[in-house]
C-alpha cells in the first residue's frame, strides 16, 4: 500500500472536510495518471506538471491553476475523473525502490471567499486535519502550528513527526513531515489555494534532517520554489 494511506489522512480534510464522492461500486485506490494533465521538460533534469481549474473540476476538486517543477525521475501520480481524488498530484522520489520523500498538492477551498478570510479559520482547518492525522497515528507529534517563516515567507502550516510500523500503512520508518497553505495572490485567477503536504523518512538517503532543510534541499524545495498559482 506504500505511503497511500498516510497521504489521504494528510490531504483529506481542509476547508470543512469536505470530500468528492467515489464512484458506486469503486474501491479506494491510488488515483492513476492522467495523460491530459500536462508534464512538460524544464531544463535539465526537471519536468514540469500543470494543472488547470477545468482539470480540477473534473476530477471533483475545488478549481485551481498551478505549475510546479520536480525531477525527471520523479513518480507522479494524477488526479483522474470518476475516482476519489484527495489531491490534485502526488510527487514521489524513491531510494532503492522505496519512498524517501513526498509531496502532495491538495485544495484549500476558499468557497469564494478571499486569501484573508482563510487567515481566520486556518488555525480550525489545521487542527481538524491534526486529528485526524492523530487517529491514524497515534504516536504522531505536532512539533509546530500556526502562522511562521517558510523559506523566509510567513505561511500557515503544521510540523510534525511519526513513526509507521506497519507495512500496510505506508514505508516503515520515522518520518518529519509539513503541511503547508499557499494562496492566490494579486493577478491570479484562481478563486481557491492550495496546500503541499511534504515528508522525508529518515535514514532513506534524504537531505531533509531538519526541517530548516524542506525549503532549501530535495523534492521539497524544487516544489516549493516553483510552485505558482496562476
Amino acid at each position: 500500500m506504500s505511503r497511500w494511506l498516510v497521504v489521504s489522512v494528510m490531504v483529506s480534510c481542509s476547508w470543512g472536510c469536505k470530500r468528492p464522492a467515489e464512484a458506486p461500486g469503486e474501491p479506494s485506490r491510488p488515483a492513476e495518471k492522467n495523460k491530459d494533465v500536462k508534464e512538460a521538460p524544464a531544463g535539465p533534469g526537471l519536468k514540469r506538471v500543470s494543472v488547470t481549474m477545468a482539470q480540477a473540476r473534473s476530477w471533483g476538486l475545488p478549481p485551481v491553476t498551478f505549475t510546479l517543477t520536480c525531477p525527471e525521475a520523479v513518480e507522479v501520480d494524477l488526479a483522474r475523473p470518476g475516482r476519489r481524488n484527495l489531491f490534485y498530484v502526488l510527487l514521489t522520489l524513491n531510494r532503492e525502490g522505496k519512498m524517501s520523500e513526498s509531496v502532495s498538492v491538495s485544495h484549500v477551498d476558499l468557497r469564494g471567499g478571499s486569501s484573508s478570510r482563510f487567515d481566520a479559520l486556518a488555525p480550525v482547518v489545521m487542527k481538524r486535519l491534526q486529528s485526524a492525522l492523530l487517529s491514524q497515528l497515534p504516536g504522531m507529534k505536532v512539533v509546530s502550528s500556526g502562522k511562521t517563516k517558510f523559506g523566509g515567507v510567513s505561511l500557515w502550516q503544521f510540523r510534525t513527526t511519526f513513526q509507521i510500523k506497519d507495512a500496510s500503512m505506508g514505508e516503515p520508518g520515522r518520518y518529519k513531515s509539513i503541511w503547508l497553505a499557499l494562496l492566490p495572490g494579486r493577478g491570479a485567477r484562481s478563486p481557491n489555494g492550495a496546500s503541499l503536504t511534504m515528508a522525508a523518512r529518515e535514514g532513506s538517503g534524504t537531505e531533509l534532517t531538519t526541517f530548516d532543510d524542506f525549503a532549501t534541499k530535495g523534492l521539497p524545495a524544487q516544489v516549493w520554489r516553483s510552485f505558482r498559482i496562476r
